[in-house]
């Protein structure tokens, strides 16, 4: 099997070590077999020079709602083709930011994550909650009021919030969002900002009935997520064995120390509220939507200096809805401005791996799946440029190059020692080795030939200007 060279880097391996200067990266396959920051010899084989940019792991978003192609409240507004169309724009927008791996927290059915892995249409790794599991008036029952019908089951695209209370029906719908192919079970544990008849402030479950969602997790080999603001709730779902609390904006020091001896991770979602204050209501946002998100998002920083005290596992979400899809790694930036540049990444990477109990990924080493991204500067000095997407100039998704924006992997194909003069003058340094043709190894410089960027999407324009 040939292998794949990557040198010349800056590589930051996801695990908090300080990053290797002039680091390679050796990948047969699927894997790692190989990394170090010696001089490598790299014989034959495909070599990217990635003139000295930055290797990280390939990010992980342990919280997206990516069939939320609008508000919460106006997703049935639109056509089931549009929000399919919109569904899969988003996935593949969200694999081209870098993010090779997500845990969808609601609503995306589990057919998006069949077309990704059957090769049909380009998407991150998916691990999906489909319908969430909500009491009656709770996070997840978008009835208003004046609706006296029950709330629509999923149409095959979009899942809605499953109703259930009491027991019984607790079991029984966590058996079927299993039986639809959910690979964790979401719960509303209390009140959120987007839902018509509670508030954040509300605890929503009782313990019985969130212990035996647990149950019916736990003997699918599975994990419950829960949606939970304030103490009350959190230690509610910590003692039922709840894997994740999500959010935790409202966390006390009592709350957070619970979680870190129970050791329950937390996923802090600041990029969504963040935004939802910013211009939620130019898309749709209601008004008391707005000012919930508003009074959860002055508690986000606080309680993440919470959580870091306490010793909890903090992981890394955006909960991004409708227009703001693009802009998840706008958390990594809010995260740092708290943890520090590191640890923000750490979290996108080596925790949300080990909360999604992936041991395969989340870290750059030997023996992982080789899920990484080529990074245009150092997000140590600034972590904003990950939302840059002109910056992510390559994404390797299981071995396989994804997104190759500075055409990297073409430049790879065109072996050292076939360099004209011309181009060899725009090359910088690496320490491969190549070939000549009686197969004699010589160290060459070279590889690594400047190319425009090509021009980015509508899309990726606005984000940016959008900054």
């Amino acid at each position: 099997m040939d292998a794949l060279y990557l040198v010349n880097a800056r590589i930051i391996d996801g695990s908090g070590s300080d990053p290797v200067q002039a680091g390679w990266i050796r990948v047969e396959g699927r894997r790692i077999t190989g990394m170090g920051g010696s001089p490598v010899r790299t014989g034959r084989n495909q070599v990217i020079d990635v003139g000295g940019r930055t290797v990280l792991p390939g990010l992980i978003d342990a919280h997206t709602h990516l069939a939320a192609t609008e508000m919460l409240n106006l997703v049935d507004t639109v056509s089931r083709p549009v929000l399919a169309a919109k569904t899969f724009a988003n996935m593949r927008q969200t694999l081209a930011a870098g993010f090779t791996t997500v845990r969808d927290a609601g609503f995306t059915d589990y057919g998006f994550k069949q077309a990704v892995e059957r090769g049909l249409v380009p998407g991150p790794r998916m691990f999906l909650a489909t319908g969430p599991l909500s009491q009656t008036g709770g996070h997840s029952d978008f009835r208003p009021a004046e609706v006296q019908d029950r709330q629509r089951r999923s149409d095959g695209l979009y899942h809605p919030g499953v109703v259930v209370d009491g027991v019984p029906q607790c079991q029984w719908g966590a058996r079927e969002v299993l039986r639809r192919g959910a690979d964790q079970i979401k719960i509303m544990a209390g009140g959120g900002c987007t839902s018509p008849t509670d508030h954040v402030t509300h605890t929503q479950f009782t313990a019985e009935e969130i212990a035996a969602i647990v149950h019916e997790a736990r003997a699918r080999r599975t994990h419950v997520m829960a949606h939970a603001y304030t103490p009350e709730s959190i230690l509610t779902c910590v003692a039922a064995g709840v894997r994740s609390i999500e959010h935790a904006n409202l966390v006390d020091e009592e709350a957070a120390e619970a979680m870190a001896v129970a050791g329950t991770f937390a996923v802090p979602t600041i990029a969504t509220f963040d935004l939802l204050v910013r211009d939620g209501r130019e898309h749709g946002l209601t008004e008391d939507s707005a000012a919930q998100a508003a009074l959860v998002l002055e508690r986000a920083y606080e309680a993440l200096r919470i959580l870091r005290d306490k010793g909890v596992r903090i992981g890394s979400g955006s909960d991004v809805l409708g227009a703001h899809q693009p802009f998840k790694a706008l958390e990594l930036q809010l995260k740092a401005s708290v943890l520090g540049p590191m640890d923000a990444l750490v979290a996108a990477t080596r925790t949300n791996a080990e909360l999604l109990g992936l041991d395969d990924l989340g870290t750059l080493a030997p023996g992982k799946i080789a899920d990484l991204v080529v990074v245009d500067g150092d997000p140590l000095d600034d972590i904003s440029i990950l939302q840059d997407s002109g910056r992510i100039h390559l994404v390797v998704k299981d071995g396989q190059v994804a997104v190759d924006r500075a055409g990297l992997s073409s430049v790879a194909s065109q072996r050292v020692r076939r360099l004209t003069p011309e181009t060899e003058e725009s090359c910088h340094d690496h320490r491969g080795v190549a070939h000549d043709d009686d197969g004699s190894a010589e160290k060459q410089r070279g590889a690594s030939v400047r190319i425009p960027l090509p021009r980015l999407d509508d899309q990726d324009a606005a984000q940016r200007a959008r900054r």
